[in-house]
C-alpha cells in the first residue's frame, strides 16, 4: 500500500534521541506512512538502532549517505520517499500522537491540496512542556514567515512540490526559511492551530548559544540575498532589516557568553542600526549601556 505519508529524519549522531523520535511516529493514531531515517554519516550505533526497529516494523526505512549536512539528508530522503505528502522530524523532536491525524482531517477537510501544511509546536526542556503562543497565518504569508520562524517538524508538504523544491544544499540554518518562502510565493499555505510537535531544547541543539548558531543564520541569510535576487526583490527591505538585525543581536549574546565585549558591542551597534524600531529597543539600550559601562549582563553570561 502507497503511503499517505512520508517522514524523513536526517540524523547525525543522535542515537540517544532517534530511538525515542522514531517511536513518536509509531505511536501515532493514523497508521499509513512510512518513515525514513537518513543517517548523515553518524560513528555512533545509529544504525544498531534503526536497524532493531525495522525488524519489527517495515514502514521505517534506513538510508546511510556520507556526512553531507541536513539539508542533504532530507533531500535525500525526498528522493526516496513514496507518500503523497511529505512531513519532516528531526532527530531529537517527536510527534504528538495525534499529529499525522490532524494533518490527515485538515487535508481531507481541503480536498487534497498541492499546499504546504504546518502546526504548532510545544517546547520541552527538562523534562518540562512549556506551550507556545503562536499567532494566526494571515493574508501576508511571507511577513509571517519571516517573523514567526517554522522548524521543519511543524511542516507537511504535497510532494508534487518537492519535485520542483527542494532544501538548498549551501545554506545553512536558514534553509528551510528560503524553501517556505519559495512555496509561499507559488502554492497555498495552510495553519494547524493545533500543538503536535514536541521541540526538544537541550545542550546540543544547533540553535544553543555555545554552538554559535547566529553566525551561520547570519552567512545563509547573505547567501541567500545573493543567490536569489528575485526572491529578495518579493521582499520588502525591512524585513531583511530585521532578519539580519536579530542575527546580529544574537551573535552579541554568544560574544558576552564568552567573554567578548568589543565583539558584542559592535554587533550591538549593527543590531541597533538595523532594527532602529524593535519591540526590544529598550532592552538593547539597556544592554548597551551596561556593556560601555562594564556592568556585569548576569541573563548573558556563561
Amino acid at each position: 500500500m502507497i503511503p499517505f505519508f512520508s517522514i524523513i529524519i536526517p540524523s547525525y549522531n543522535r542515537a540517544d534521541f532517534i530511538k525515542n523520535t522514531i517511536e513518536s511516529v509509531q505511536f501515532q493514531t493514523f497508521e499509513n506512512w512510512e518513515c525514513i531515517v537518513v543517517d548523515d554519516g553518524s560513528i555512533d550505533n545509529t544504525r544498531e538502532i534503526i536497524e532493531a526497529l525495522i525488524i519489527k516494523d517495515s514502514r521505517i526505512k534506513y538510508i546511510y549517505q556520507n556526512n553531507a549536512e541536513r539539508s542533504a539528508a532530507r533531500n535525500n530522503g525526498i528522493k526516496n520517499a513514496q507518500g503523497k505528502y511529505v512531513c519532516f522530524l528531526d532527530s531529537d523532536d517527536s510527534f504528538e500522537q495525534n499529529h499525522l491525524n490532524e494533518l490527515y482531517n485538515e487535508i481531507e477537510l481541503k480536498r487534497n491540496p498541492i499546499a504546504l501544511f504546518f502546526t504548532n509546536y510545544i517546547i520541552c526542556q527538562n523534562e518540562k512542556k512549556i506551550p507556545q503562543i503562536f499567532p494566526k497565518l494571515g493574508d501576508d504569508v511571507i511577513d509571517y514567515l519571516f517573523y514567526n520562524p517554522i522548524i521543519p517538524a511543524r511542516v507537511c508538504i504535497h510532494s508534487k512540490i518537492l519535485n520542483t523544491f527542494n532544501f538548498d544544499e549551501d545554506i545553512v540554518i536558514v534553509e528551510d526559511l528560503l524553501l517556505w518562502i519559495k512555496i509561499a510565493l507559488k502554492y497555498p499555505l495552510f495553519h494547524i492551530e493545533k500543538e503536535t510537535v514536541i521541540y526538544n531544547l537541550h545542550e546540543d541543539n544547533s540553535i544553543n548559544i555555545k554552538n554559535n548558531s547566529a553566525l551561520k543564520r547570519l552567512n545563509g541569510i547573505k547567501l541567500f540575498i545573493n543567490k536569489y535576487p528575485e526572491i529578495k526583490n518579493e521582499i520588502p527591505k525591512k524585513m531583511w532589516d530585521s532578519i539580519i538585525g536579530d542575527s546580529h543581536f544574537n551573535l552579541m549574546k554568544y560574544y558576552l557568553y564568552n567573554k567578548s565585549k568589543k565583539l558584542a558591542l559592535k554587533h550591538l551597534i549593527i543590531s541597533l542600526y538595523r532594527q532602529k524600531r524593535h519591540h526590544q529597543l529598550k532592552h538593547k539600550l539597556y544592554v548597551l549601556f551596561m556593556i560601555l559601562f562594564n556592568r556585569r549582563i548576569i541573563e548573558y553570561e556563561s
